[in-house]
């Protein structure tokens, strides 16, 4: 018969402690992990996805200067966003009107906040690179529109 190398209780769980430290450190970042799983059961039932309706940029003739503002509406009843598009900025309002958070969100990840105000008006001045979409979240709902392209 081996003999134990713990004498009383407290050796025991010094060295159970030191033997779990490595994994107690994980349990909290795993359990974030889970709960943002959990979260995501019901992620089409939050969310409104507001389809292209109109874009300027497709009655467009070839000549257009690329300096030209470009506007573009999305549709998912009973929310439209309108945005116009220039160089420089996107100015934008939702119908009907309402305050709202704003997250221009690009594909690369990065994402600019902006808040409408009570008449739904809002700007984005820095503007991310590539394809964006716009999740607007408002008092009544939360709405992502399609993707396009700056």
């Amino acid at each position: 018969m081996t003999q134990q190398p713990w004498h009383d209780d407290q050796s025991l769980l010094e060295d159970l402690a030191e033997a779990l430290g490595p994994v107690s450190s994980q349990v909290e970042r795993i359990a974030d992990q889970a709960r943002g799983a959990f979260a995501w059961r019901t992620v089409d039932d939050d969310l409104l996805f507001a389809s292209l309706s109109f874009d300027s940029q497709q009655l467009a003739a070839p000549t257009r200067s690329a300096a030209t503002s470009r506007m573009v509406s999305f549709s998912a009843a009973p929310l439209a966003v309108e945005i116009e598009i220039t160089p420089s900025q996107i100015t934008g309002q939702l119908s009907p009107p309402s305050q709202a958070q704003i997250l221009v969100e690009a594909a690369d990840g990065a994402i600019v906040r902006v808040d409408a105000d009570e008449f739904g008006f809002f700007e984005v001045r820095d503007l991310p690179t590539g394809p964006v979409r716009l999740r607007c979240d408002t008092p009544t709902g939360r709405v992502v529109t399609d993707w396009v392209r700056l």
